[in-house]
C-alpha cells in the first residue's frame, strides 16, 4: 500500500495540474496587465478558471486515496460559484458572489495549509504552499467580513488570487512524488 499522501492526491494528474496551474497564473496576468480588454470579459473568465479549480479539486478528491473534505468543499463551492454567475442576471447576486467567493478561498486556504502539513510529516518542506494556504485563510476572512469592499477591487483581487492560486498548484503539483504502486 503506497503511504505517500502526496503522490496519492496527485495521482495520474501532474500534468492537468501543471495546465490548470499555468491557466490561473496567465489568467491573473491577464487582469493586471490588461484591465481594458479583461473588463467586459473578466467575469466569464474568472468563471471559467473558478470551475476549472473547483472541477480539478473535485476530480483530485475523488482520484485520492486519502481523502480530505476541505478539497471536496472548495471543489464544489468553485462550481457553485461559477454556476451561480453564469445564470445570475447582473449583479443581482453580487452580495452572494462576495460571500461565496469568501468561502471559496477560506476553504482553499485551510486544505492548503492541511496539506502542508501532511507534506512536513513525511519529510518534505513546503513553505510556499503553507504561505499560501495562509493568505488564502487571511483574504477568506477579509472577504468575509468586508463583502462590498471585495466586489469594489474584484480585479485586483481576482489577479491576486488567480496568480496565487496557481502558483500554489504548481508548487503543489510539481513537489508531489509520482506514485509507485
Amino acid at each position: 500500500m503506497n503511504t505517500d499522501v502526496v503522490s496519492s492526491v496527485t495521482k495520474g494528474s501532474k500534468g492537468l495540474g501543471i495546465v490548470v496551474s499555468i491557466l490561473m497564473v496567465l489568467l491573473g496576468i491577464g487582469v493586471f496587465f490588461a484591465p481594458q480588454l479583461f473588463l467586459s470579459m473578466m467575469v466569464w473568465l474568472f468563471v471559467i478558471g473558478i470551475m476549472i479549480y473547483g472541477v480539478f479539486l473535485i476530480y483530485e478528491y475523488a482520484k485520492s486515496e486519502i481523502k480530505s473534505g476541505w478539497t471536496l468543499t472548495a471543489g464544489i463551492l468553485a462550481v457553485i460559484l461559477g454556476f451561480l454567475l453564469i445564470f445570475s442576471p447582473s449583479l443581482a447576486k453580487a452580495e452572494t458572489f462576495a460571500f461565496m467567493l469568501a468561502f471559496m478561498t477560506l476553504f482553499t486556504g485551510i486544505n492548503q495549509v492541511s496539506a502542508s502539513s501532511l507534506m512536513r510529516k513525511q519529510g518534505e518542506g513546503n513553505g510556499w504552499l503553507t504561505a499560501a494556504g495562509v493568505i488564502n485563510i487571511i483574504l477568506g476572512f477579509f472577504f468575509l467580513f468586508n463583502p462590498y469592499i471585495m466586489l469594489f477591487t474584484f480585479s485586483i483581487i481576482a489577479g491576486i488570487y488567480l496568480i496565487v492560486g496557481g502558483i500554489a498548484l504548481f508548487a503543489s503539483t510539481m513537489s508531489s512524488k509520482p506514485s509507485t504502486n
